[in-house]
Protein backbone atom coordinates (compact mmCIF):
# COMPACT_ATOMS: atom_id res chain seq x y z
CA UNK A 1 0.00 0.00 0.00
CA UNK A 2 2.92 2.39 0.35
CA UNK A 3 3.78 3.55 -2.73
CA UNK A 4 0.03 4.28 -3.70
CA UNK A 5 -0.90 5.99 -0.13
CA UNK A 6 -1.10 9.19 -1.94
CA UNK A 7 -1.91 8.29 -5.23
CA UNK A 8 -5.06 9.02 -6.94
CA UNK A 9 -7.30 7.17 -10.03
CA UNK A 10 -8.66 10.44 -11.39
CA UNK A 11 -10.50 10.76 -14.83
CA UNK A 12 -9.18 11.79 -17.97
CA UNK A 13 -10.88 15.25 -19.22
CA UNK A 14 -12.58 13.43 -22.05
CA UNK A 15 -13.88 10.83 -19.63
CA UNK A 16 -15.17 13.77 -17.92
CA UNK A 17 -16.86 15.04 -20.97
CA UNK A 18 -17.83 11.39 -22.22
CA UNK A 19 -19.71 10.61 -18.62
CA UNK A 20 -21.75 13.96 -18.69
CA UNK A 21 -22.40 13.64 -22.15
CA UNK A 22 -24.11 9.97 -22.09
CA UNK A 23 -25.99 11.44 -18.58
CA UNK A 24 -27.33 14.55 -20.59
CA UNK A 25 -25.52 16.42 -18.56
CA UNK A 26 -27.85 16.04 -15.63
CA UNK A 27 -27.73 14.73 -12.39
CA UNK A 28 -27.89 11.01 -12.18
CA UNK A 29 -29.11 10.66 -8.31
CA UNK A 30 -33.11 10.04 -8.51
CA UNK A 31 -35.14 12.94 -8.33
CA UNK A 32 -32.73 15.17 -9.07
CA UNK A 33 -31.96 16.01 -13.10
CA UNK A 34 -30.55 19.21 -12.58
CA UNK A 35 -28.89 20.61 -15.24
CA UNK A 36 -25.50 20.76 -15.09
CA UNK A 37 -24.81 23.48 -18.17
CA UNK A 38 -25.78 26.50 -19.67
CA UNK A 39 -24.72 30.08 -20.49
CA UNK A 40 -22.52 32.23 -18.23
CA UNK A 41 -22.56 35.91 -18.07
CA UNK A 42 -19.91 36.45 -20.40
CA UNK A 43 -21.13 35.40 -24.02
CA UNK A 44 -18.48 33.45 -24.70
CA UNK A 45 -18.09 31.30 -21.92
CA UNK A 46 -20.34 28.58 -20.23
CA UNK A 47 -21.22 27.41 -16.86
CA UNK A 48 -20.44 23.66 -16.07
CA UNK A 49 -21.53 22.47 -12.48
CA UNK A 50 -21.50 18.89 -12.92
CA UNK A 51 -19.40 16.23 -11.36
CA UNK A 52 -17.92 13.05 -13.14
CA UNK A 53 -18.20 11.52 -9.12
CA UNK A 54 -16.26 8.07 -8.71
CA UNK A 55 -18.64 4.86 -7.48
CA UNK A 56 -15.46 3.12 -6.32
CA UNK A 57 -13.10 5.53 -4.42
CA UNK A 58 -10.42 7.10 -6.52
CA UNK A 59 -7.53 6.75 -4.26
CA UNK A 60 -5.49 4.13 -4.47
CA UNK A 61 -4.80 3.83 -1.01
CA UNK A 62 -8.27 2.07 -0.46
CA UNK A 63 -9.42 4.41 2.18
CA UNK A 64 -11.56 6.87 0.24
CA UNK A 65 -15.74 6.26 -0.08
CA UNK A 66 -16.51 2.30 -1.00
CA UNK A 67 -12.63 1.34 -1.51
CA UNK A 68 -11.55 0.33 -4.92
CA UNK A 69 -13.31 -2.89 -4.96
CA UNK A 70 -10.30 -4.95 -5.92
CA UNK A 71 -10.59 -2.60 -9.66
CA UNK A 72 -6.93 -1.71 -11.31
CA UNK A 73 -5.95 1.89 -11.82
CA UNK A 74 -7.21 1.70 -15.64
CA UNK A 75 -10.26 0.36 -14.15
CA UNK A 76 -11.02 3.12 -11.70
CA UNK A 77 -10.25 5.97 -14.18
CA UNK A 78 -12.36 4.48 -16.75
CA UNK A 79 -16.00 5.70 -17.58
CA UNK A 80 -17.87 2.67 -16.37
CA UNK A 81 -16.79 3.52 -12.45
CA UNK A 82 -18.04 7.47 -13.07
CA UNK A 83 -21.48 8.67 -12.64
CA UNK A 84 -22.19 12.29 -13.27
CA UNK A 85 -23.90 14.51 -10.44
CA UNK A 86 -24.30 17.95 -9.44
CA UNK A 87 -22.17 19.52 -6.36
CA UNK A 88 -24.70 18.72 -4.35
CA UNK A 89 -24.63 15.32 -5.05
CA UNK A 90 -21.49 14.61 -5.59
CA UNK A 91 -20.56 15.34 -1.93
CA UNK A 92 -23.79 13.64 -0.30
CA UNK A 93 -22.96 10.06 -1.67
CA UNK A 94 -19.33 10.47 -0.41
CA UNK A 95 -20.31 11.29 3.13
CA UNK A 96 -19.71 8.71 5.88
CA UNK A 97 -17.29 7.30 3.42
CA UNK A 98 -19.68 6.12 1.25
CA UNK A 99 -21.89 4.04 3.77
CA UNK A 100 -24.94 5.71 2.68
CA UNK A 101 -24.71 5.17 -1.23
CA UNK A 102 -22.79 1.94 -1.90
CA UNK A 103 -21.36 0.95 -5.14
CA UNK A 104 -24.59 -1.14 -6.46
CA UNK A 105 -26.78 1.54 -5.57
CA UNK A 106 -24.86 4.03 -7.61
CA UNK A 107 -24.49 1.68 -10.61
CA UNK A 108 -27.84 1.20 -10.50
CA UNK A 109 -28.66 5.02 -10.59
CA UNK A 110 -26.48 5.48 -13.38
CA UNK A 111 -27.86 2.82 -15.67
CA UNK A 112 -31.34 3.96 -14.96
CA UNK A 113 -30.46 7.51 -15.79
CA UNK A 114 -28.67 6.60 -18.89
CA UNK A 115 -31.76 4.54 -19.84
CA UNK A 116 -33.53 7.77 -19.50
CA UNK A 117 -31.34 9.72 -21.42
CA UNK A 118 -31.44 7.38 -24.62
CA UNK A 119 -34.90 6.64 -24.17
CA UNK A 120 -35.85 11.37 -24.74
CA UNK A 121 -33.04 11.53 -27.23
CA UNK A 122 -35.08 9.00 -29.01
CA UNK A 123 -38.21 10.21 -28.63
CA UNK A 124 -39.70 7.94 -26.44
CA UNK A 125 -41.62 9.48 -22.97
CA UNK A 126 -40.54 7.66 -20.48
CA UNK A 127 -41.46 8.11 -16.65
CA UNK A 128 -38.62 8.24 -14.66
CA UNK A 129 -39.82 5.85 -11.60
CA UNK A 130 -37.43 4.10 -8.56
CA UNK A 131 -37.69 2.49 -5.77
CA UNK A 132 -35.25 3.80 -3.24
CA UNK A 133 -35.83 1.92 -0.14
CA UNK A 134 -37.97 0.19 2.28
CA UNK A 135 -37.78 0.46 6.07
CA UNK A 136 -39.55 -1.99 8.41
CA UNK A 137 -40.68 0.10 11.33
CA UNK A 138 -41.51 -3.16 13.65
CA UNK A 139 -42.93 -6.25 12.23
CA UNK A 140 -44.20 -9.54 13.65
CA UNK A 141 -41.05 -11.41 12.51
CA UNK A 142 -38.13 -9.10 13.02
CA UNK A 143 -37.17 -7.18 15.94
CA UNK A 144 -36.43 -3.62 16.36
CA UNK A 145 -36.56 -2.05 13.42
CA UNK A 146 -34.54 -1.97 9.76
CA UNK A 147 -34.17 -0.28 6.51
CA UNK A 148 -32.36 -1.06 2.83
CA UNK A 149 -31.71 0.52 -0.12
CA UNK A 150 -32.79 -0.64 -3.30
CA UNK A 151 -30.39 -1.60 -5.69
CA UNK A 152 -31.67 -2.72 -9.58
CA UNK A 153 -30.84 -5.78 -8.67
CA UNK A 154 -31.78 -7.67 -4.95
CA UNK A 155 -31.46 -10.38 -3.30
CA UNK A 156 -32.78 -11.78 0.05
CA UNK A 157 -30.48 -14.37 1.20
CA UNK A 158 -31.97 -16.70 4.41
CA UNK A 159 -32.66 -20.13 5.47
CA UNK A 160 -36.24 -21.61 5.79
CA UNK A 161 -38.91 -20.32 7.59
CA UNK A 162 -36.77 -16.74 8.58
CA UNK A 163 -39.22 -14.30 6.87
CA UNK A 164 -38.27 -14.13 3.23
CA UNK A 165 -41.60 -14.48 1.75
CA UNK A 166 -43.10 -12.14 4.27
CA UNK A 167 -40.93 -9.45 3.74
CA UNK A 168 -41.63 -9.65 -0.18
CA UNK A 169 -45.43 -9.56 0.98
CA UNK A 170 -44.70 -6.49 3.03
CA UNK A 171 -43.06 -4.71 0.34
CA UNK A 172 -46.02 -5.82 -2.36
CA UNK A 173 -47.91 -5.04 0.14
CA UNK A 174 -47.65 -1.31 -0.46
CA UNK A 175 -49.27 -1.30 -3.76
CA UNK A 176 -51.86 -4.39 -3.02
CA UNK A 177 -53.29 -4.60 0.20
CA UNK A 178 -53.96 -8.42 -0.63
CA UNK A 179 -50.70 -9.35 0.02
CA UNK A 180 -51.22 -8.42 3.82
CA UNK A 181 -53.96 -11.24 4.13
CA UNK A 182 -52.47 -13.53 6.69
CA UNK A 183 -50.81 -10.85 8.72
CA UNK A 184 -54.53 -9.40 9.80
CA UNK A 185 -54.06 -11.58 12.64
CA UNK A 186 -50.55 -12.54 14.44
CA UNK A 187 -49.49 -14.91 17.15
CA UNK A 188 -50.40 -13.56 21.15
CA UNK A 189 -47.73 -11.21 22.32
CA UNK A 190 -46.16 -10.65 18.77
CA UNK A 191 -46.00 -7.21 17.13
CA UNK A 192 -48.10 -5.80 14.20
CA UNK A 193 -47.05 -4.29 11.43
CA UNK A 194 -45.67 -0.52 10.41
CA UNK A 195 -43.56 -0.07 7.08
CA UNK A 196 -42.64 2.97 4.61
CA UNK A 197 -41.60 2.61 1.25
CA UNK A 198 -39.62 5.99 -0.62
CA UNK A 199 -39.81 6.12 -4.26
CA UNK A 200 -39.61 8.37 -6.99
CA UNK A 201 -41.97 9.23 -9.72
CA UNK A 202 -40.59 11.34 -10.79
CA UNK A 203 -40.49 13.50 -7.68
CA UNK A 204 -39.85 11.76 -3.94
CA UNK A 205 -42.35 10.33 -2.11
CA UNK A 206 -43.68 8.28 0.73
CA UNK A 207 -46.00 5.52 1.48
CA UNK A 208 -46.31 4.19 4.56
CA UNK A 209 -49.06 1.15 6.06
CA UNK A 210 -50.00 0.51 9.50
CA UNK A 211 -51.33 -2.28 10.56
CA UNK A 212 -51.10 -2.19 13.81
CA UNK A 213 -54.35 -2.35 15.98
CA UNK A 214 -57.19 -2.52 14.14
CA UNK A 215 -58.51 -5.05 11.75
CA UNK A 216 -57.58 -3.87 8.36
CA UNK A 217 -54.77 -1.55 7.43
CA UNK A 218 -54.29 2.26 6.81
CA UNK A 219 -51.95 3.70 4.37
CA UNK A 220 -49.70 6.78 4.20
CA UNK A 221 -48.92 8.99 1.31
CA UNK A 222 -46.53 11.71 2.36
CA UNK A 223 -47.25 11.47 6.19
CA UNK A 224 -51.23 11.85 5.07
CA UNK A 225 -53.36 9.53 6.05
CA UNK A 226 -55.31 7.32 3.51
CA UNK A 227 -58.09 4.48 3.25
CA UNK A 228 -56.79 2.60 0.02
CA UNK A 229 -53.25 2.35 -1.46
CA UNK A 230 -52.62 5.35 -3.61
CA UNK A 231 -48.58 4.96 -4.34
CA UNK A 232 -48.11 4.52 -7.84
CA UNK A 233 -45.44 1.46 -7.70
CA UNK A 234 -46.37 -1.88 -9.41
CA UNK A 235 -45.47 -4.96 -8.35
CA UNK A 236 -44.94 -7.96 -10.42
CA UNK A 237 -44.88 -11.24 -7.74
CA UNK A 238 -45.42 -14.46 -9.70
CA UNK A 239 -46.61 -17.62 -7.83
CA UNK A 240 -46.57 -21.11 -8.65
CA UNK A 241 -49.16 -22.35 -10.14
CA UNK A 242 -51.74 -25.12 -8.28
CA UNK A 243 -53.60 -27.24 -10.43
CA UNK A 244 -55.79 -28.56 -7.31
CA UNK A 245 -58.96 -31.07 -8.96
CA UNK A 246 -61.19 -28.49 -10.40
CA UNK A 247 -63.98 -30.40 -12.19
CA UNK A 248 -63.83 -28.30 -15.02
CA UNK A 249 -60.26 -27.12 -14.90
CA UNK A 250 -59.03 -23.35 -16.00
CA UNK A 251 -56.12 -22.89 -16.69
CA UNK A 252 -56.27 -19.50 -17.54
CA UNK A 253 -57.79 -18.50 -15.12
CA UNK A 254 -54.75 -20.42 -13.16
CA UNK A 255 -52.18 -18.64 -15.05
CA UNK A 256 -53.64 -15.23 -14.18
CA UNK A 257 -54.07 -16.04 -10.15
CA UNK A 258 -50.50 -16.78 -10.59
CA UNK A 259 -49.35 -13.43 -12.15
CA UNK A 260 -51.90 -11.73 -10.06
CA UNK A 261 -53.38 -10.43 -13.90
CA UNK A 262 -56.44 -9.87 -16.04
CA UNK A 263 -57.10 -12.83 -18.51
CA UNK A 264 -56.95 -10.46 -21.00
CA UNK A 265 -53.66 -9.18 -20.31
CA UNK A 266 -52.16 -13.05 -20.07
CA UNK A 267 -53.37 -13.66 -23.40
CA UNK A 268 -51.85 -10.65 -24.39
CA UNK A 269 -48.79 -11.29 -22.99
CA UNK A 270 -48.74 -14.98 -24.26
CA UNK A 271 -48.97 -13.67 -28.24
CA UNK A 272 -45.65 -12.15 -27.79
CA UNK A 273 -44.28 -14.63 -26.05
CA UNK A 274 -41.83 -16.04 -29.28
CA UNK A 275 -40.32 -11.88 -29.38
CA UNK A 276 -39.49 -12.01 -25.41
CA UNK A 277 -38.32 -15.53 -24.68
CA UNK A 278 -34.99 -18.03 -25.79
CA UNK A 279 -37.20 -21.22 -24.55
CA UNK A 280 -41.10 -20.83 -24.88
CA UNK A 281 -41.52 -19.18 -28.61
CA UNK A 282 -45.78 -19.75 -28.35
CA UNK A 283 -48.13 -20.39 -25.72
CA UNK A 284 -52.15 -19.98 -25.95
CA UNK A 285 -55.24 -21.57 -24.67
CA UNK A 286 -58.12 -24.07 -26.08
CA UNK A 287 -61.37 -24.74 -25.01
CA UNK A 288 -63.10 -28.10 -24.25
CA UNK A 289 -65.85 -29.48 -22.98
CA UNK A 290 -64.07 -30.59 -19.92
CA UNK A 291 -62.03 -27.43 -19.34
CA UNK A 292 -59.93 -24.79 -20.45
CA UNK A 293 -56.18 -25.89 -21.13
CA UNK A 294 -53.05 -23.77 -21.90
CA UNK A 295 -50.61 -25.28 -24.99
CA UNK A 296 -46.66 -24.13 -24.76
CA UNK A 297 -44.38 -24.40 -27.86
CA UNK A 298 -40.99 -25.02 -26.27
CA UNK A 299 -37.70 -24.88 -28.05
CA UNK A 300 -34.93 -27.82 -26.87
CA UNK A 301 -31.99 -29.58 -28.01
CA UNK A 302 -34.09 -31.89 -30.06
CA UNK A 303 -36.28 -29.24 -31.39
CA UNK A 304 -39.66 -27.55 -30.55
CA UNK A 305 -42.60 -29.34 -29.59
CA UNK A 306 -45.99 -28.72 -28.22
CA UNK A 307 -46.61 -29.44 -24.68
CA UNK A 308 -49.75 -28.82 -22.53
CA UNK A 309 -49.25 -26.55 -19.60
CA UNK A 310 -49.34 -29.52 -17.29
CA UNK A 311 -46.50 -31.76 -18.98
CA UNK A 312 -44.31 -28.85 -18.12
CA UNK A 313 -41.64 -29.95 -15.34
CA UNK A 314 -41.75 -27.13 -12.25
CA UNK A 315 -38.70 -25.41 -13.05
CA UNK A 316 -40.10 -25.18 -16.90
CA UNK A 317 -43.72 -23.69 -15.66
CA UNK A 318 -41.59 -21.60 -13.16
CA UNK A 319 -39.17 -20.16 -16.29
CA UNK A 320 -42.35 -19.57 -18.38
CA UNK A 321 -44.58 -17.23 -15.17
CA UNK A 322 -41.26 -15.43 -14.59
CA UNK A 323 -40.40 -15.26 -18.78
CA UNK A 324 -44.57 -13.25 -18.67
CA UNK A 325 -43.58 -11.65 -15.64
CA UNK A 326 -40.52 -9.43 -16.80
CA UNK A 327 -42.22 -8.99 -20.13
CA UNK A 328 -45.19 -7.36 -17.50
CA UNK A 329 -43.04 -5.70 -15.08
CA UNK A 330 -40.95 -3.88 -18.22
CA UNK A 331 -44.35 -3.21 -19.88
CA UNK A 332 -45.51 -1.64 -16.09
CA UNK A 333 -42.36 0.39 -15.82
CA UNK A 334 -43.48 2.68 -18.30
CA UNK A 335 -46.50 4.32 -16.09
CA UNK A 336 -44.28 4.65 -12.77
CA UNK A 337 -41.69 2.66 -10.53
CA UNK A 338 -41.85 -1.16 -11.11
CA UNK A 339 -40.65 -4.07 -9.16
CA UNK A 340 -40.62 -7.91 -10.35
CA UNK A 341 -40.23 -10.16 -7.19
CA UNK A 342 -38.97 -13.91 -7.49
CA UNK A 343 -39.93 -16.12 -4.33
CA UNK A 344 -37.17 -19.12 -3.73
CA UNK A 345 -40.69 -21.15 -3.20
CA UNK A 346 -41.69 -20.23 -6.71
CA UNK A 347 -38.44 -20.56 -8.65
CA UNK A 348 -35.23 -22.58 -7.50
CA UNK A 349 -32.42 -19.55 -8.03
CA UNK A 350 -28.84 -20.98 -7.65
CA UNK A 351 -25.41 -19.07 -8.61
CA UNK A 352 -25.61 -20.14 -12.46
CA UNK A 353 -29.47 -18.30 -12.38
CA UNK A 354 -28.20 -15.47 -10.88
CA UNK A 355 -25.16 -15.25 -12.79
CA UNK A 356 -27.42 -15.61 -16.29
CA UNK A 357 -30.11 -13.59 -15.43
CA UNK A 358 -28.44 -10.62 -13.77
CA UNK A 359 -27.10 -9.66 -17.10
CA UNK A 360 -30.69 -9.54 -18.35
CA UNK A 361 -32.57 -7.84 -15.43
CA UNK A 362 -29.56 -5.77 -15.50
CA UNK A 363 -29.66 -4.26 -18.91
CA UNK A 364 -31.16 -0.44 -19.40
CA UNK A 365 -33.40 -2.40 -21.53
CA UNK A 366 -35.50 -3.91 -18.28
CA UNK A 367 -36.33 -0.48 -16.71
CA UNK A 368 -37.64 -2.34 -13.77
CA UNK A 369 -35.89 -3.13 -10.03
CA UNK A 370 -35.90 -7.02 -9.18
CA UNK A 371 -35.86 -8.62 -5.80
CA UNK A 372 -34.85 -12.44 -6.15
CA UNK A 373 -35.18 -14.73 -2.81
CA UNK A 374 -32.86 -17.85 -2.25
CA UNK A 375 -32.01 -19.97 0.49
CA UNK A 376 -28.80 -20.11 2.16
CA UNK A 377 -25.70 -21.96 0.29
CA UNK A 378 -25.47 -19.16 -2.10
CA UNK A 379 -21.57 -18.49 -2.77
CA UNK A 380 -21.46 -14.35 -2.29
CA UNK A 381 -18.35 -13.90 -4.52
CA UNK A 382 -20.18 -16.15 -7.48
CA UNK A 383 -22.41 -13.49 -7.26
CA UNK A 384 -20.62 -10.38 -6.40
CA UNK A 385 -19.25 -9.46 -9.60
CA UNK A 386 -22.98 -9.69 -11.52
CA UNK A 387 -24.31 -6.89 -9.52
CA UNK A 388 -26.64 -8.02 -6.93
CA UNK A 389 -27.36 -6.14 -3.63
CA UNK A 390 -27.58 -8.85 -0.69
CA UNK A 391 -29.84 -8.48 2.07
CA UNK A 392 -29.64 -11.01 4.99
CA UNK A 393 -32.66 -12.67 7.05
CA UNK A 394 -31.31 -14.68 9.82
CA UNK A 395 -32.14 -16.26 13.22
CA UNK A 396 -35.57 -17.29 14.12
CA UNK A 397 -39.26 -15.37 14.42
CA UNK A 398 -40.32 -13.10 16.31
CA UNK A 399 -36.31 -12.41 16.70
CA UNK A 400 -35.46 -12.87 13.33
CA UNK A 401 -32.46 -9.42 12.08
CA UNK A 402 -32.08 -8.38 8.56
CA UNK A 403 -28.42 -7.16 7.25
CA UNK A 404 -27.72 -5.49 3.85
CA UNK A 405 -25.07 -5.13 1.90
CA UNK A 406 -22.88 -5.59 -1.16
CA UNK A 407 -20.18 -7.79 -1.21
CA UNK A 408 -18.02 -7.71 2.18
CA UNK A 409 -19.12 -3.85 2.58
CA UNK A 410 -21.56 -2.25 4.44
CA UNK A 411 -23.53 0.87 3.88
CA UNK A 412 -25.32 3.09 6.51
CA UNK A 413 -28.85 0.57 5.51
CA UNK A 414 -27.08 -2.38 6.85
CA UNK A 415 -27.76 -2.25 10.59
CA UNK A 416 -28.46 -5.33 12.59
CA UNK A 417 -32.16 -5.06 14.24
CA UNK A 418 -32.28 -6.33 17.82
Amino acid sequence: MGTDAGKRANFFPETRDLVGRRAGFRCSFPGCGKLTVGPANEPRKAVDTGHAAHIFSAAMSGKGPRGTGGLKESELKSPENAIWLCAHHATLIDKHQGEDYSSDVLHSYKTLHETRMAHEVAGIPTPFGWVDRVSVDCCPLFSGGFEFRFAKLNLVIGGNAVGKTALCEWIAAHSDPTYLARWEETRVGWRRLSTEMHYSNPEPHCIGIDFLSTEYPTYRLDGKPMAVATGPVKVVFPRDIEFGNQETPDELELVAEALNLHGYEVKALCSELGLNGDKFLKAWFESHDEGRYMYVQVQSESGNGQRPLRLLSHSERARLLMQLGMMAANELSSLGPTLLILDAGFCRLDEDWLGRYAEILGNPTCRFQTVAVTRRGIDFDAVEWSGWKIIRLEGKPPDAVATAGFGGSRDLSEEEVG
